[in-house]
């Protein structure tokens, strides 16, 4: 038998003072049950102290408790075992809170790496001078680093989405004094996984770097990027109107057209259309929502 003061009565949800050993084994939860059985009755001849964590209840009523006294005869008087019962619950939920953090980061972190290398061995066969490696090499981190800093939040703690609207807001702020008009119109309510931020930012960078080298944000007319959901799709289109004939040397064959293009198809199973004029670019991305 087992006596309960009104604490241990209102977590174990018992109104009688006295209860069978067994009644409270058959509140816990059924996967702590055996384990925890074993744990107490070891106590009761092992004079030493003891401390063994279990839970009570099932699904969001589910609470954690932690027992703790001083087995054998010690922990004995008047013939009652004497035990202290602590409901631990807001510790165990915070714990597990702080682990899936921490999993969520070290996923994070071996993704970055994985592109990470991907670049460096991408980069290294497309270039030949070592400046213009580091130097692409290091813009290419610099995105990373933003669009990881956006999926972890400011709090360190990962989002399931980033509304797209903030999205390309932060990636084009390198580039916002560029051009003498710049219109990003985002369709209310979409948003991009976390786990895709890296090819999105990929994706902005190419275009916007370009851009810059030939396009709109080298000072020569006006951008508009419009996203709206078509048919369950997202639709991305990046458009630029230059007021001066322009000859890019990339014509959609070179290095940035290649990634943008590999980044869309392969790393977002999704589908891109690029039209190329001496006054105008025009890039549609379909992607297949989540």
């Amino acid at each position: 038998m087992a006596q309960l003061d009104s604490l241990c009565r209102n977590f174990w949800g018992m109104s009688e003072s006295v209860v069978s050993i067994d009644a409270l084994f058959e509140r816990m939860h059924e996967d702590d049950r055996e384990a925890t059985i074993a744990a107490w009755f070891a106590s009761a001849i092992d004079p030493t102290a003891y401390s063994f964590d279990f839970r009570i209840g099932t699904g969001d009523d589910v609470r954690w408790i932690s027992a703790r006294g001083v087995g054998g005869s010690e922990g004995r008087s008047g013939g009652w075992v004497q035990a202290i019962f602590l409901d631990i619950t807001q510790h165990r939920r915070a714990e597990e809170a702080a682990q899936l953090v921490s999993n969520e980061m070290a996923h994070r972190l071996a993704n970055m790496f994985a592109v990470a290398r991907a670049l460096t061995s991408i980069v290294a066969r497309e270039v030949s001078d070592v400046q213009e490696f580091a130097n692409d090499l290091g813009g290419r981190f610099e995105v990373l680093h933003r669009a990881t800093a956006m999926a972890t939040g400011a709090r360190g703690i990962a989002s399931e989405s980033i509304p797209l609207k903030t999205f390309l807001d932060q990636m084009l702020i390198p580039y916002d004094r560029m051009s003498g008009t710049e219109i990003v119109t985002v369709e209310d309510g979409l948003s991009i996984p976390a786990d895709d931020i890296n090819n999105y930012a990929m994706i902005v960078h190419e275009l916007a770097t370009n851009s810059a080298k030939y396009g709109a944000y080298s000072g020569n007319g006006s951008l508009s990027v419009t996203a709206k959901n078509r048919d369950g799709n997202l639709e991305i289109r990046w458009r630029e109107e230059l007021r001066h004939d322009v000859v890019a040397p990339d014509s959609g064959t070179g290095f940035g057209s290649k990634m943008l293009r590999q980044t869309v198809t392969r790393g977002l199973r999704g589908t891109i259309e690029r039209q190329l004029d001496a006054r105008s670019l025009d890039v549609l991305i379909s992607i297949p929502a989540a």
